[in-house]
């Protein structure tokens, strides 16, 4: 058979202890209201009056001005900026603490740093300095995990006068306990730390010049004071506005005269201002030969660069044994490799061998000009022996010997 009693929850004894537990409850509501509900006491700080109260603990039967219920669509922080209203105005402004905050954040969540509940004397405001989010604040911890001694930095090592005010000053008695030179530095740059350090290191030990800026520092620029280059400089924008050009600090060594504009780095190097490298393939006279081991002074005389006379004659004097005789260009027989021997690269009528090992002297056949030549003062080759020679074989015209010994050989004209 079916069993027809009735369940335990609805049996009379259940019915009776349930409508006690309303009874008890509804008189613990009566008699001590929300609190009933509370995980602990509220804090009992006392300020200015914030929405008609000077302390939360005054809120502490009002659950509902902190807490919204589930059907709402105010978030509890919307409840918080109710009261504080200068909290409020500061979430528009991103240089403000909470503005920036709420800058890198999806919603502002007033409990992350401001916990209640933990009774009278406990502080509302709980920061871990290694989750809290200082980088958006506008200066990172990375470089300030520890002080000098080791030990960590906690927040009111540097926010001395609460933790929405900071006074750099506390930099400048930090930082002289770390480095004598820091007294210099401030000297240098000023006392507004902020201005260009970022806790990140960025322009600290680690700095890498050439890596932030494009500028390595190499050579004589590798010794040079920060402030050799960025005088006055009191902020970054001060910093990178630095002219990179040789002539915004060198200008009173440039020996040119401005002459040959400002590009300085294309001949002198960082190493030594007095260290000249030039890549003279890049004009309209390579240097290849001799003339690749000269020193730059041995053609550009009292340092002049530019609109030099590139032919032979300017550098070289026409040796004697031309007497004037060859008008044509130099380059025409010499080159860079040595002055002498000549050589004639061009194809020449006559075989300059003549027949033997090495070729003859130009001046031997060429006495006066190139265009003009002459068969006579070698071997028996006189004026009166070649006229003899020729007449009794019943020539007369043999004035141009070429014509008939186009090789320089007797038995060539015996053909003819």
């Amino acid at each position: 058979m079916m069993d027809k009693r009735p369940l335990g929850c609805l049996s009379p004894s259940a019915l009776v202890a349930a409508a006690l537990a309303l009874v008890g409850v509804a008189v613990a509501w009566a008699w001590v209201g929300n609190t009933m509900f509370s995980p602990g006491p509220l804090n009992a700080q006392t300020g200015a009056a914030l929405g008609g109260v000077t302390s939360h603990a005054e809120l502490e039967k009002e659950c509902r001005a902190c807490h919204a219920p589930f059907w709402s669509s105010d978030r509890m922080a919307d409840r918080c900026l109710r009261c504080h209203t200068t909290v409020a105005e500061e979430l528009p402004q991103p240089d403000s603490l909470h503005g920036s905050l709420l800058s890198g954040a999806s919603e502002l969540t007033c409990r992350g740093c401001h916990t209640e509940h933990r009774g009278p004397d406990a502080p509302l405001t709980v920061l871990d300095a290694r989750t809290f989010p200082h980088a958006q604040t506008g200066f990172a911890l990375d470089a300030h995990r520890t002080r000098a001694s080791g030990e960590p930095f906690a927040c009111q090592d540097c926010h001395t006068q609460g933790y929405s005010s900071f006074d750099q000053a506390v930099c400048d008695q930090c930082h002289q306990q770390v480095t004598l030179a820091f007294a210099a530095h401030t000297q240098t740059f000023g006392t507004d730390c902020l201005a260009c350090h970022d806790g990140l290191d960025t322009y600290g030990r680690n700095f890498d010049h050439g890596l932030v800026t494009g500028f390595p520092l190499e050579g004589g620029h590798a010794r040079a004071a920060c402030a050799d280059c960025h005088q006055g400089a009191r902020n970054l924008q001060d910093l990178r506005a630095v002219d990179p050009a040789c002539v915004a600090c060198h200008a009173d060594q440039d020996v040119h005269a401005g002459r040959y504009g400002t590009r300085c780095e294309t001949c002198h190097t960082a190493l030594a201002w007095e260290q000249v490298s030039f890549d003279h393939s890049v004009t309209a006279f390579p240097l290849t030969g001799a003339h690749a081991e000269l020193e730059c002074e041995s053609c550009h005389l009292g340092g002049e660069f530019t609109a030099l006379d590139t032919a032979c004659a300017a550098c070289h004097n026409e040796p004697d044994y031309h007497a004037g005789l060859f008008t044509g260009p130099c380059d025409a027989c010499h080159n860079t490799t040595a002055w002498r021997p000549a050589r004639y690269d061009e194809p020449h009528t006559f075989p300059l061998n003549h027949g033997r090992r090495t070729a003859s002297e130009c001046q031997v056949c060429h006495p006066t000009t190139l265009q003009d030549y002459t068969c006579y003062g070698c071997h028996e080759h006189t004026p009166t022996n070649i006229a003899a020679e020729h007449r009794e074989e019943g020539i007369f015209n043999f004035d141009n010997c070429v014509e008939c010994h186009p090789t320089g050989r007797e038995e060539e004209a015996e053909d003819d």
